[in-house]
């Protein structure tokens, strides 16, 4: 971790001393044994997912059903991407996409941040990977200096615009990942007793002066057991929705077919 780090208390920057960060004013973290670093003030215990859902999470994604959606987003960063650029992860919980973007594509030029509230997922992430400077800090209050960040990420996760604003570099690039009206359709279908697709803002009016280019990318994966259909709904907020019959349909499923659909935007400031 380097100089890009600002203080989560007075905003001053952050200096790495032997295990631990300090600003100008003396306000100290400390690095935690697994490598990861806390900027997060006045946390609760159970921000962020639970250990169940990142649990679910890192198994069925060590299955591979997400790699070729993986593949997809690392080809769009590779092109955006350039020797020495700093990249953040938003919303990184167990580190999957970030790990293999960092591991397969540019292993060593860049700067690589994953950042959750999570404390769960990114102590998890950061006993798996200790190449990555994983941090646990609030989307709504990014702990770096202003136009710092090259690349900003977002696997279907929150964000705010005014901070990813705020951090980006003049000639920096913003790569949003979220959910299709379509994804997981027959999932839903089984859960769910009718399915009610909510309009999704569009990229270019949530992020004014900016230029946006859309890619709707989909393909069809089977599920290999219930654990992992089970595994894959704790991933999604449909977890949060559905009533208890819906978990008793799903688990009469021994494997099913289901469609990852995608929009992947890639925006990039107007000049």
């Amino acid at each position: 971790m380097n100089e890009l780090l600002k203080c989560p208390v007075c905003n001053e920057g952050l200096r790495q001393g032997n295990k631990s960060f300090r600003c100008i004013n003396n306000h100290s973290f400390d690095l935690a044994k697994e490598g990861y670093l806390n900027l997060l003030l006045n946390a609760k215990k159970t921000a962020g997912d639970s250990k169940e859902m990142m649990e679910a999470r890192r198994t069925f994604l060590s299955r591979g059903y997400y790699q070729e959606l993986s593949d997809r987003v690392n080809h769009h960063l590779s092109l955006i991407s350039k020797p020495n650029d700093s990249l953040v992860d938003i919303g990184c919980g167990e580190g999957y996409y970030l790990s293999r973007f960092q591991k397969n594509y540019r292993p060593q030029s860049h700067s690589y941040y994953g950042l959750d509230i999570s404390k769960l997922g990114v102590r998890m992430a950061a006993k798996k990977n200790p190449d990555i400077n994983w941090l646990v800090a609030n989307f709504a209050k990014l702990p770096f200096i202003d136009h710092s960040i090259h690349t900003v990420l977002s696997m279907f996760a929150e964000y705010s615009v005014p901070e990813i604003d705020r951090i980006l570099s003049s000639d920096g690039h913003i790569l949003i990942v979220r959910a299709a009206p379509n994804h997981l359709v027959e999932l839903k279908n089984i859960i769910y007793p009718e399915i009610h697709e909510k309009a999704k803002k569009s990229a270019i009016k949530t992020f004014p002066g900016f230029e946006v280019i859309r890619d709707h990318y989909h393909y069809r994966t089977k599920i290999q057991s219930t654990e992992d259909l089970l595994s894959l709904l704790l991933m999604t907020p449909h977890y949060w929705k559905i009533k208890p019959e819906g978990i008793e349909n799903l688990k009469k499923y021994d494997s099913l077919e289901v469609t990852i659909s995608i929009e992947i935007d890639l925006l990039k400031r107007i000049k």
